[in-house]
């Protein structure tokens, strides 16, 4: 086990990097009631969805009347995918001491997270993008189903899926034995992942697995928090002992 103390620098930066956790599944539930807006896709429970001709032009339709939504789900879904970097190397920070083999699933799961994520805002945000912009509505979709129907595009998809639904348990898991989060907290997250993972993706269960997320693994800031706030009490009564100590010498 490491026993080094950490830095006041490497608190800082592990303190934003849990901030960045937490504002992940925010970020990404909204971009995603956003896109939902956009698409007029979204239900109150369960995902609507079809993958045939009439629906891809259903969707396209709606999204050229709604571009400027959908561009702003767009951006948001990329600041999901940017503040969820420095997330995933802070739960490996956090518990790569106190639970190895956890904290490196965690922290695979959190890279297929991350790439997974920038591959999807290509492939799915910034393609559906280029696709209404065609002169051609009907190559549009041709082009789209055949790019659904891709093995290889749907291999090169794939991190996408395993980040989504096994990095935040993996991460929960890892955080709940390194003591950074309670039982409670831990639980949480399980079950928001189940709901997301059972129901899909709703105008429901979108807010309801981003809240469980990001409560469930808020413990872990506020335990970061007073540790570091501890660590600065300790630095400030031993640098006041040693100028007690000075004085009393001279």
């Amino acid at each position: 086990m490491n026993t080094t103390k950490p830095s006041a620098g490497s608190r800082q930066l592990l303190t934003a990097g849990l901030v960045c956790l937490l504002l992940t599944p925010l970020v990404t539930m909204a971009a995603d009631i956003v896109r939902m807006m956009a698409e007029r896709s979204g239900a109150l429970v369960g995902m609507v969805s079809g993958t045939g001709a009439d629906q891809t032009a259903a969707m396209f339709a709606t999204i050229e009347a709604n571009l400027g939504t959908y561009q702003l789900a767009s951006w948001l879904a990329l600041a999901a995918a940017i503040v969820a970097i420095p997330g995933v190397a802070a739960v490996r920070t956090l518990t790569a001491d106190r639970s190895p083999r956890w904290s490196m699933a965690a922290l695979i799961t959190g890279i297929c997270l991350v790439i997974g994520e920038f591959v999807h805002l290509m492939g799915y945000y910034a393609w559906n993008q280029i696709l209404v912009a065609f002169p051609d509505r009907e190559a549009a979709i041709a082009v789209s189903d055949l790019t659904q129907q891709n093995v290889f595009g749907l291999v090169v998809f794939s991190p996408y899926l395993i980040g989504v639904l096994l990095f935040w348990p993996f991460a929960a898991v890892a955080l709940w034995r390194s003591r950074a989060i309670p039982i409670w907290a831990f639980v949480l997250v399980l079950v928001g992942g189940l709901v997301m993972t059972v129901a899909g993706s709703s105008y429901l269960t979108s807010p309801v697995w981003a809240i469980a997320t990001t409560v469930g693994l808020a413990p872990a800031l506020v335990t970061q928090l007073r540790s570091a706030r501890t660590a600065a009490n300790n630095s400030a009564m031993a640098a006041t002992e040693v100028s007690t100590s000075s004085s009393v010498v001279r």
